[in-house]
């Protein structure tokens, strides 16, 4: 066992070179092998783990390495990050975490995901029906993209239509890395209030949507949450249902505009194809970028490194999922590709508890997308498309497109 040298950690996040591949350092990183330290905003200096089954180890070992970001050596992200985060059970470990999850747990089965797949197809066609009346150029991220999640998580909810704007500007705020303390907390306030006010008006009139079912059922009935503690998870449902699945939706459309032989696969039978696509874009884009966060809660040998209780360590999901030695050509993107061992949703009791809902949602947009548009291209040269390097996932910040 060796502890690794420290005079060489680059700050974190890290930047990449090409937009379709995970930063060259991480992929350094992870072809030399071993953990390595980065530099973070604070000047702290947690572990970085690249290799695909060393981030298995961390995030599938209990009891060794904590979520909890209000632990003195957690890696936050912002010094807003415990204030904002801090009671969010997902931020929590064992008695903590998974009560509140398996409250959560049967909203997001893929028996209730698959359920919603008519809605979902149904709100689809209408977002496409209302593109092809609009000016072109498009921009599909604000129009498609961002429009269908919100969409879906509001009915999941139970958020009013024409309230999804508030829920998509605050939320989209309180994940940029690069953001103001005081406007991440603004945001948080802002969304606070929204889904607090939707609550209470559920007890007088209840419907299906989990809101309702929160505050009847878990805060008032079983007296299992607080009236607090309902509207945080509300929030962390629609951080985690929300801009992920808005920004797969975006990444996958521009990999099936560059690459058109994968996306006349996908179309050649949408049925067979449409799970495997969703699978292989979340392997090759891998957009939860600087997240998962643990702090090491006990001395434990990660790829012959010593990490020790204490320290702090960031798993890089893009470098594992391109690990040659779990996926062959790891850098092409194949929709026929049968290995299924990405972490594109995470690994472990704390992987996304929303993976259900968002497959159907990226399975439904990508191929009646192509097939009411089937002439669909850029509007602008690749070059000039903007990714957000400065959020805890990776997006487009437009995705200007006409036919």
């Amino acid at each position: 066992m060796t502890t690794a040298s420290t005079a060489d950690a680059p700050a974190f996040p890290l930047t990449r070179g090409c937009p379709f591949a995970p930063p060259e350092t991480a992929t350094a990183f992870r072809e030399a092998g071993v953990p390595r330290r980065v530099t973070i905003w604070d000047g702290s200096r947690p572990w970085l783990i690249t290799r695909h089954d060393q981030v298995q180890q961390v995030l599938g070992t209990g009891g060794r390495f904590g979520a909890d970001v209000t632990d003195p050596g957690f890696p936050n992200t912002s010094s807003a990050q415990p204030a904002v985060e801090g009671n969010i059970f997902f931020r929590k470990d064992g008695d903590e975490h998974l009560p509140i999850r398996r409250i959560l747990n049967p909203d997001f089965t893929a028996k209730r995901s698959e359920a919603l797949r008519p809605r979902i197809a149904e709100l689809t066609e209408q977002l496409l029906e209302e593109l092809t009346a609009r000016g072109r150029p498009v921009d599909l991220i604000e129009e498609f993209a961002l429009a269908l999640p919100t969409v879906v998580i509001c009915e999941v909810l139970g958020v009013p239509y024409d309230e999804r704007h508030t829920v998509h500007e605050s939320s989209k705020k309180m994940v940029q890395l690069s953001l103001p303390k005081e406007e991440k907390l603004a945001a948080h306030r802002t969304l606070h209030e929204n889904l607090s006010r939707n609550m209470a008006k559920k007890r007088t009139e209840p419907d299906d949507g989990l809101l309702s079912r929160l505050v009847n059922t878990w805060v008032d009935d079983k007296s299992v949450l607080s009236f607090e503690g309902a509207v945080g998870l509300g929030t962390l449902v629609i951080g985690a249902g929300h801009e992920t699945t808005a920004n797969m939706i975006g990444l996958g459309i521009l990999a099936l505009l560059r690459e058109p032989e994968q996306r006349d696969i996908l179309l050649s039978a949408p049925e067979k194809y449409a799970g495997p696509a969703t699978e292989e874009m979340m392997r090759y884009w891998s957009m939860v970028q600087t997240e998962p966060r643990r702090v090491c809660l006990e001395d434990t040998e990660i790829g012959g490194v010593l990490i020790k209780a204490g320290e702090g360590v960031i798993c890089s999901l893009p470098a594992a999922n391109r690990d040659s030695e779990v996926f062959a050509a790891p850098e092409k993107l194949d929709l026929t590709r049968t290995e299924r061992k990405h972490m594109g949703f995470g690994f472990g009791i704390h992987q996304c508890l929303g993976q259900n809902l968002s497959r159907v949602e990226m399975q439904e947009a990508w191929p009646r997308l192509f097939q009411r548009f089937p002439t669909l291209r850029l509007a602008v040269a690749e070059s000039e498309l903007h990714f957000h390097d400065d959020s805890l996932t990776y997006g487009l910040e437009e995705l200007p497109v006409t036919w």
